[in-house]
């Protein structure tokens, strides 16, 4: 039974497109609008739901839409997602067997080592999906979270959402308020 997501964001949710200005500063990235309501879907299933990054520029996305957000760029700059675990198992009141993982890329390799349950997009490296416990369809930003909350429904790793709590999800949102 999942209890937890955890998702990576550059090459899960985007296609890892990144749009720099000429000073390097990135100025947008490109999401699928469904991921967002099959992340919506989670939460009205009971699945609590974070998302994890090495790009600080991702903090405002997951706070506009009421998920937690951490950056695993460390004070040192490594990249190891894997070392906030023991912080999601007290803070989320949840075990590792019951967390489970999307990524897509090398530096998400410690953290599908570290939990039983680790998702990956088709178009991930094969490092990924070697250590994957599953590699789903979609590339990414294609409907990665879409598909695995479908496959999670069928194989009955969680229970089904009702229509009127996923909507009462989004009208929480202030990115439903900011689009009125």
């Amino acid at each position: 039974m999942i209890k937890l997501l955890i998702l990576d964001v550059d090459g899960v949710l985007t296609d890892g497109t990144k749009v720099y200005d000429i000073e390097h500063k990135v100025l947008s990235k490109r999401y699928m609008c469904k991921d967002f309501t099959a992340i919506k879907r989670f939460i009205a299933a009971g699945v609590q739901v974070v998302m994890i990054s090495g790009d600080n520029f991702n903090a405002t996305m997951a706070n506009k839409r009421n998920i937690d957000f951490y950056c695993s760029r460390g004070a040192d700059l490594s990249l190891d997602k894997s070392r906030f675990l023991g912080t999601f198992e007290e803070k989320y009141k949840v075990s590792r067997k019951n967390m489970a993982f999307v990524g897509d890329d090398y530096f998400d390799l410690s953290i599908f080592k570290a939990l039983d349950a680790a998702f990956c997009p088709s178009d991930a490296p094969r490092a990924i999906k070697e250590n994957a416990s599953y590699v789903l369809e979609s590339k990414g930003g294609g409907g990665v979270i879409v598909e695995l909350y479908d496959l999670a429904s069928k194989l009955g790793w969680i229970t089904e959402a009702s229509e009127e709590e996923v909507a009462n999800l989004d009208k929480l949102e202030a990115t439903s308020e900011e689009m009125s």
